[in-house]
């Protein structure tokens, strides 16, 4: 919901004109009617202010409002997933340089990464807002994570499962061999 309809609803619900409530946030009258009629938007300065007069959480009150979110957010020279990314390419050449320097295989590299990774993945899922992460997929978005996940999972579970199968093709081969020297 729109910035402006919140505080409507919130003003109306305290039986308070737009005057009154311009005096208790000591702006002007024609802001707050500019806000409701999404005409423009109120300051982070003046968010906190609402946010603290009507004891309304900040993300309640701005987190449906894309507008005000790209407002209050366009001062950022990255976007968080522009920074997960570039960092991410960072730190993985910087990784991949200290593992050939200290004469690692990429098998070597796999197995130490493992934990690690499982670790930032269930982290990573904890951490996410669902409900905002779902509201911004597209079909095509969907369709590339599908063909990610499965690119990536495929190896794993091929992996898993030949290493079961010869854990288990050993264990049962130990286990006859151990039969048959019987006397």
């Amino acid at each position: 919901m729109k910035i402006g309809k919140v505080l409507q609803q919130e003003r109306e619900k305290h039986h308070w004109s737009q005057s009154e409530l311009a005096a208790k946030l000591q702006i002007s009258r024609q802001s707050i009617s500019k806000w409701e009629q999404d005409v423009s938007l109120p300051s982070f300065a003046n968010v906190v202010a609402i946010s603290d007069l009507f004891k309304i959480s900040l993300d309640d009150l701005i987190r449906g409002d894309d507008e005000l979110m790209d407002k209050l957010t366009k001062n950022q020279k990255m976007g968080p997933a522009a920074k997960i990314l570039l960092w991410a390419i960072g730190i993985s050449i910087v990784l991949y340089g200290l593992s050939m320097a200290l004469g690692l295989q990429a098998d070597d590299v796999h197995s130490i990464i493992r934990f690690p990774l499982f670790i930032c993945l269930i982290g990573l899922l904890f951490t996410i807002n669902w409900r905002q992460f779902n509201r911004s997929l597209s079909k095509p978005a969907i369709i590339f994570g599908i063909i990610f996940l499965t690119l990536l999972l495929v190896p794993e579970i091929y992996g898993f499962v030949h290493g079961a199968t010869e854990a288990i093709v050993s264990a049962v081969k130990g286990y006859w061999e151990g039969y048959h020297s019987l006397p």
